[in-house]
């Protein structure tokens, strides 16, 4: 390659390729800041991102990470579980009350008689009547199956079964 051609038009044409040079010179320049400017906001996230990372790499953050994920999906399990048979329990529980006072006999001079329904979510329970007289004092129990009993109920404790199942107004 003859390079004394180049070289006459380099001579020729000096000012064009100076401009060109100092053009390419200054893009350059442009893209070396906007590469540093770039590298800086990474490095910002990236140490954003490592502060809690004791100085691990970012691979074992993760993996730290990704554990306690699958700690607490065992855990959330458990928890669920726990709740299904709480659920379950709870169910069982008494969650329906009704009290009745009244006065049993005329002699008697205040409602020291009562009724009770304790019932749970199944309106199952027990319907409990205590009878306060001048000289005697009895209770009975009476057991509730579906919000009805095989034995036949006062209306005390009928209407302390309503209540409990919020039949009556209060």
């Amino acid at each position: 390659m003859d390079f004394t051609i180049i070289s006459t038009f380099i001579n020729n044409n000096l000012e064009i390729v100076l401009l060109a040079i100092a053009a390419s010179f200054i893009i350059m320049v442009v893209f070396f800041i906007s590469m540093l400017v770039s590298n800086r906001k990474l490095k910002k996230r990236y140490n954003l991102l490592m502060k809690d990372a004791d100085k691990g790499s970012l691979e074992d953050m993760i993996k730290g990470y990704q554990k306690k994920i699958d700690e607490t999906y065992v855990d959330a399990k458990v928890a669920l579980e726990d709740l299904k048979l709480l659920s379950n329990q709870v169910n069982h529980c008494i969650q329906k009350v009704g009290v009745v006072r009244f006065k049993a006999f005329e002699d008697i001079g205040s409602d020291l008689s009562y009724s009770v329904a304790l019932l749970d979510n199944k309106n199952d329970g027990v319907v409990i009547t205590s009878i306060f007289g001048r000289n005697i004092s009895t209770s009975y129990a009476k057991p509730i199956s579906k919000g009805t009993s095989k034995y036949t109920l006062s209306d005390e404790e009928i209407y302390a079964m309503n209540k409990a199942l919020g039949l009556e107004k209060k």
